[in-house]
């Protein structure tokens, strides 16, 4: 007899399949080792991946890669054979052909684009949507300067989380379903007193060269591995949420006094603005927004130690 898994079942094991590609971005491996981690057949991965996606695995891992790579390109200190080797390229000749074939310009030419075709667009759809929530009508701009970062070192730590968005609107869908993710996310920090947890939010795509349909959106809860119990890791199980391991570095914070919603747009107009301007340069793409309370939140932005 033929098992035929329900739809939310099948959806699961997709999105594990992402999220392992995600946090395997630098590491070589096979679609047969990600079928063999989730439990089922190959021809089955491949083609309930594909049909809950929307494209074939393989090609999901090449396109998220180099999306985030160009994301590097685009924000980080790192050099050309640096980047290649950080998204899964055994050689610098490797990775530009590759590059040079999805996005039709050498990573070297890249970098030197002022504005990148989906940057305008991005954020003029995000705005949008965030102005339709947001009730205090304004996007509190004055308060996104540098002067007014700190910093921060973080140690290595495992986000556990929960994707909000796959397909249409992935903003939209974040913000009405985040009143729930949070108050789950929370609920395992006091489960398991977790004291040195942070709610977070953020998307495992590179802004602005993802396209705002593709972006998947994300709530989780990063903790510090020291603070990882068999316990925590048997909760995490249950309430089947992804795993992504973040390592430990320098970070640039900055409080907001506002959602998280509301301080997304500024949140990416200052990156780019004071990394143009030579202040920073980021680490890594996985920049979040940590969430204190209804109208506070904190920016985490990963930076390399020298600042000017």
């Amino acid at each position: 007899m033929t098992h035929n898994p329900p739809a939310r079942e099948m959806e699961l094991m997709a999105l594990k399949a992402l999220s392992y590609a995600d946090d395997h971005i630098s590491d070589a491996f096979e679609m047969k080792d990600v079928s063999e981690y989730l439990g089922i057949s190959y021809s089955y991965f491949y083609h309930s991946f594909t049909t809950v996606i929307g494209e074939p695995y393989w090609q999901y891992v090449k396109r998220h890669r180099l999306e985030v790579s160009a994301g590097l390109l685009r924000h980080s200190g790192y050099n050309i054979s640096e980047i290649g080797d950080r998204t899964g390229y055994a050689t610098v000749a490797a990775y530009t052909k590759a590059f040079t074939q999805y996005f039709n310009k050498s990573p070297r030419n890249f970098r030197k684009i002022e504005t990148l075709p989906n940057e305008k667009r991005t954020l003029d759809m995000v705005n949008l949507i965030v102005q339709a929530f947001d009730k205090q009508g304004e996007l509190f701009t004055p308060l996104f300067s540098f002067e007014r970062t700190e910093t921060d070192h973080l140690p290595d730590s495992t986000l556990y989380y929960n994707l909000l968005s796959r397909g249409q609107d992935p903003v939209a869908q974040m913000i009405m379903k985040m009143n729930r993710e949070e108050q789950r996310m929370r609920g395992i920090i006091s489960n398991h007193n977790l004291v040195n947890a942070k709610v977070i939010t953020s998307t495992l795509d590179s802004v602005p060269v993802t396209d705002y349909e593709r972006m998947s959106m994300y709530a989780g809860i990063l903790i510090p591995n020291k603070d990882v119990t068999p316990a925590l890791e048997q909760t995490i199980l249950g309430e089947k949420l992804m795993i992504k391991r973040i390592p430990g570095g320098h970070y640039i914070t900055l409080p907001v006094p506002t959602d998280f919603a509301t301080a997304g747009i500024p949140m990416y107009e200052f990156i780019d603005r004071y990394i143009k301007e030579g202040v920073f340069k980021m680490s890594g793409t996985h920049f979040f927004i940590s969430m204190l309370a209804p109208n506070s939140c904190v920016i985490y932005i990963p930076h390399f130690k020298q600042l000017i």
